[in-house]
């Protein structure tokens, strides 16, 4: 399973009020590609800082946000992974494309073949965390981590291989962020 395809998925089974947290670079340009929807906050030049942004929306608000996440940007701002753990807001579900490698950045290796995303999410104090490796056990796992109680981590594995790369999203950040805002 591509990104692209992982992407497309979790936005397929998210509500229409559901707030979405898509990390910078590639993920934001997929999400974007899949379903733009004005309650996603594409993430524009903040690698690392997904868990953050998503915790405090969690924090403030009633509905569920998901957080789109790459296991690079989660390695960068690991922190985050303890707050979201030590706050436990039970409406925060955190999704992980595991594709090992900094993919928007060239594709230099990331250690999540070595340090086991899942087991730090469930050490930090996520309700619930898991690893699905397998493609065609992707759906399944989304539904089960959707209904999961929160916070939630699914760690998915996809594909390294970028064959289709979406393109970069045609509005400023300031244009986002005010559509964003309206949006909630």
């Amino acid at each position: 399973m591509t990104r692209a395809e992982a992407v497309a998925l979790a936005l397929s089974l998210l509500n229409d009020d559901d707030i979405v947290v898509a990390a910078d670079g590639a993920i934001a340009r997929e999400a974007y590609r899949a379903l733009d929807r004005p309650r996603t906050f594409y993430m524009l030049g903040s690698m690392g800082q997904v868990a953050s942004i998503a915790l405090g929306l969690a924090m403030s608000r009633m509905e569920r946000v998901v957080a789109l996440d790459g296991d690079g940007n989660l390695l960068m701002g690991f922190g985050g992974l303890a707050m979201v753990g030590g706050l436990r807001p039970a409406n925060l579900r955190h999704l992980v494309l595991d594709n090992g490698c900094y993919a928007t950045t060239g594709g230099q290796p990331a250690l999540s073949g070595k340090v086991d995303l899942a087991a730090a999410a469930a050490g930090a104090g996520y309700a619930w965390a898991r690893r699905c490796f397998s493609p065609e056990h992707a759906r399944m796992g989304m539904e089960t981590w959707l209904a999961a109680p929160g916070p939630a981590l699914l760690d998915l594995v996809v594909d390294a291989r970028d064959p289709d790369p979406a393109r970069r999203i045609p509005m400023s950040p300031e244009e986002l962020a005010l559509r964003f805002r309206a949006a909630l």
